[in-house]
């Protein structure tokens, strides 16, 4: 059955300076936003999600969660949202080379620290056993052929990742035709990689313009009909400072994917809830 699976990374005010260029006219980061993007993205994700009962997993920077604590200890309380990391302060496990330019990976010391302490803060604040975690930015071909970097998670009690955003040039669509595998082949069978296809949302609307959420919808419903098509699962990443940056509450096009999924028969699940329906599929130890 085609699968829609629904994450948002929550990440308003966890990268560089973001903190203090909120809201600043002209500056480098969040120029429109306002300090509270992250409780009023929330509140339009959780309005889209209770109208179609769709469940949906929120990836939480530690940074963001620290300093939107109400919020976020609020969000806990919707039976529609479960909750994993994205790391503490957006950091990167690989390069990646965009537009003429590299964001350089953390090393090991800081990718340790930023995992750990997330997973540490979920627990402390939410009360929450973190089991999953979207890197940022995402890759090709997420971590295959990196043990290095699943020890790191697995140590941390991650059971399943999505780090796959990218398609072979290191840019979007990322093919709906890759599909969620475990990691069995460097020595992790036990952690699912759950890719995040097709368009990030913040790449589309860089590409077509920031007041097309209307034609974002269209394109969003031509996803639909492949997985429908041809029985595939389609990871979403949409964020939490996009739901005000691309008008979510003017053009509804997150309410648009749901509504769209749900007439075509499509099933809706949160990241997590996908890897519990895969549990019956780990590899057995070899």
């Amino acid at each position: 059955m085609a699968t829609l699976v629904m994450g948002y990374d929550v990440e308003f005010m966890a990268i560089g300076e973001g903190l203090a260029r909120a809201g600043i006219p002209d500056a480098v980061g969040y120029p429109d936003m306002p300090h509270e993007a992250t409780g009023m993205g929330l509140d339009l994700i959780r309005q889209a999600h209770r109208e179609f009962d769709a469940p949906a997993t929120l990836f939480l920077c530690g940074r963001t969660l620290v300093h939107a604590l109400p919020v976020l200890r609020q969000a806990t309380e919707e039976p529609l949202f479960d909750f994993g990391q994205h790391t503490y302060s957006h950091v990167l496990f690989k390069d990646d080379h965009w537009e003429g330019g590299v964001f350089r990976a953390s090393p090991p010391e800081a990718l340790i620290h930023e995992v750990e302490a997330s997973q540490s803060l979920l627990k402390e604040h939410l009360g929450i056993d973190g089991i999953g975690m979207r890197t940022p930015h995402g890759h090709w071909e997420g971590l295959r052929g990196r043990p290095d970097l699943l020890e790191i998670i697995d140590r941390a009690g991650i059971k399943y990742i999505t780090s796959w955003g990218r398609n072979s040039d290191g840019g979007n669509p990322t093919p709906l035709d890759i599909q969620p595998f475990w990691y069995t082949d460097e020595g992790y069978p036990q952690i699912l990689e759950i890719p995040f296809q097709f368009w990030l949302d913040g790449t589309w609307f860089a590409a077509h313009g920031n007041d097309q959420g209307l034609k974002f919808i269209e394109v969003l419903k031509t996803a639909i009909d492949y997985i429908v098509e041809h029985d595939l699962v389609y990871g979403v990443c949409f964020h939490d400072w996009a739901m005000l940056h691309y008008n979510e509450e003017g053009t509804r096009w997150v309410w648009g994917l749901l509504e769209y999924a749900r007439s075509r028969g499509v099933d809706i699940k949160s990241y997590t809830q996908f890897y519990e329906s895969m549990l019956a599929e780990v590899p057995a130890p070899t």
